[in-house]
């Protein structure tokens, strides 16, 4: 059975991409299954009223992408899946090689790929004119000058007091009734997941994960050899029913999900499936770890409050890295744990580092007292929101084939690439234009989903952005 193909004259795709394009959604669809024969091409260039060429190129295309293997004197079938997929969720069971390697691959595709004059879409790196070095600085010089000696001795504690009460007085105004000692300091938000990953997985425990995520956070998990099981998410976030299923069924150690700003898709989640998402671990007694990074960057409604403002038994640990919205040099992320959690992450923590630099907590809680900090915050939103304005739009015109979703806070934008055209084909395409891409596997906790890139655009000027965008349009270009 042929699926349906509607071919449109008003669409910018050539009509060989078109069909190729059809047959791939319907394969991803399961309307065509492995080893489905398709039509013969004179047939389907009768029933489309197109040439013959058109459709032996559409089969041609198909076939350079892994979608249909065509045999001598037989036909073209469409091709056997690499693995089987269910309906709902997705498992990884890890193995001892690739543990810690999510990211290396990337990586050093990356740096080969690099040339002068390359632009980089897939660095994720804050805006530096951002930086608030001289208000910062002057925090700094406010330390050496009024703070005495004994406080920048060794120390062995969670947190400088005054830092961890302003903390939390921060996440008391929205909505979260947090008090300092529950906030812990950490050297960064991956030492933050560190902690929590020594504390809570156990060899080849199950973690349930939002799908896509934040890589960096799934690259700790893994070190620890963590089993995924992946949530599925639609435009606001993640399913609360597949959230349900899969605690039911799998009931994992721990659920890890970025509520705002989620990296790398700039999703926020409705407040009121963070509710119902508290709900459901109280439930099926799962800790959930939530990642704040990036909330001070939600664009065109105000970010809902965290899901620790809904916990009651101390089910929720949220962390937050202050690396994006200040800027990365500073290293400075905290937990917030309550309840008999909190003693358990304060031990491991000592055992790892004993404390988080002082001087630098000090110079920060001065920085984040003062009426800068709050300016420095409405700047750098409204940079960050024009020039993911100008990116969409750009990107809008320039790839028509695309459905572009603006992100709803952050700096990174996820596209969806078409069936045809894998992840690895798309990033190979775009080096050869000049223009890096962050490949979608690493932000999936099994290492398989649709095709996909992250572009993050926060350090790039309006000139940069258009000409990177120049760049991709030539490359992604059905040919």
């Amino acid at each position: 059975m042929t699926p349906t193909i509607a071919l449109d004259s008003r669409d910018p795709r050539p009509l060989y991409v078109q069909i190729a394009d059809a047959l791939a959604s319907a394969i991803e669809r399961g309307e065509l299954v492995p080893e489905d024969r398709l039509p013969p091409i004179r047939t389907l260039a009768n029933e489309l009223d197109v040439a013959l060429v058109t459709v032996s190129q559409a089969y041609e295309t198909l076939a350079a992408h892994g979608r249909v293997v065509s045999r001598v004197g037989r036909g073209t079938f469409v091709a056997p899946r690499p693995a089987e997929e269910s309906p709902y969720a997705r498992t990884w069971e890890p193995s001892l090689l690739s543990r810690g390697e999510r990211m290396e691959g990337v990586l050093d595709r990356l740096a080969q790929a690099r040339a002068p004059g390359a632009i980089s879409l897939a660095s994720a790196h804050p805006a530096p004119e951002t930086f608030p070095m001289a208000e910062f600085g002057r925090a700094m010089q406010r330390t050496f000058a009024d703070d005495p000696p004994e406080v920048m001795q060794y120390r062995a504690n969670t947190g400088d007091p005054e830092l961890c009460a302003t903390l939390a007085e921060a996440l008391h105004a929205r909505g979260c009734d947090a008090v300092a000692d529950e906030i812990i300091v950490t050297s960064g938000a991956q030492q933050a997941a560190d902690l929590i990953a020594s504390v809570l997985l156990a060899e080849r425990a199950v973690v349930a994960a939002e799908s896509p995520t934040y890589s960096g956070t799934l690259g700790v998990f893994d070190a620890r050899g963590a089993s995924y099981v992946e949530v599925r998410s639609d435009a606001d976030g993640v399913r609360i029913d597949d959230v349900e299923r899969v605690f039911a069924e799998y009931r994992p150690r721990l659920f890890a999900i970025c509520p705002i700003a989620e990296n790398p898709t700039g999703t926020v989640l409705p407040a009121r499936r963070g509710k119902a998402i508290v709900e459901l671990a109280r439930r099926y007694d799962v800790v959930v770890l939530e990642d704040q990074t990036g909330w001070t960057f939600a664009y065109d409604v105000p970010a809902p409050p965290p899901l620790a403002a809904y916990d009651t038994d101390g089910r929720v640990v949220m962390m937050e890295s202050l690396s994006k919205s200040i800027f990365p040099a500073l290293r400075i992320g905290y937990l917030r744990v309550k309840g008999a959690l909190r003693a358990t992450i304060e031990a491991a923590k000592v055992r790892t580092d004993s404390f988080t630099s002082t001087l630098t907590q000090r110079a920060l809680w001065r920085f984040l007292s003062t009426p800068a900090y709050a300016r420095h915050l409405k700047s750098a939103r409204a940079l960050y929101r024009h020039r993911r304005d100008l990116f969409v739009d750009a990107l809008t015109q320039a790839l028509p084939w695309t459905e572009i979703t603006p992100p709803q806070a952050g700096t990174n934008l996820w596209l969806r690439l078409p069936a045809r055209l894998s992840t690895q084909a798309a990033f190979d395409l775009c080096a050869r234009e000049g223009v890096l891409v962050m490949p979608a596997e690493p932000s999936y906790p099994t290492r398989s989903g649709p095709p996909a890139l992250r572009l993050s655009f926060g350090d790039l000027d309006d000139a940069t952005l258009r000409e990177a965008v120049r760049r991709l349009a030539r490359a992604l270009a059905p040919s």
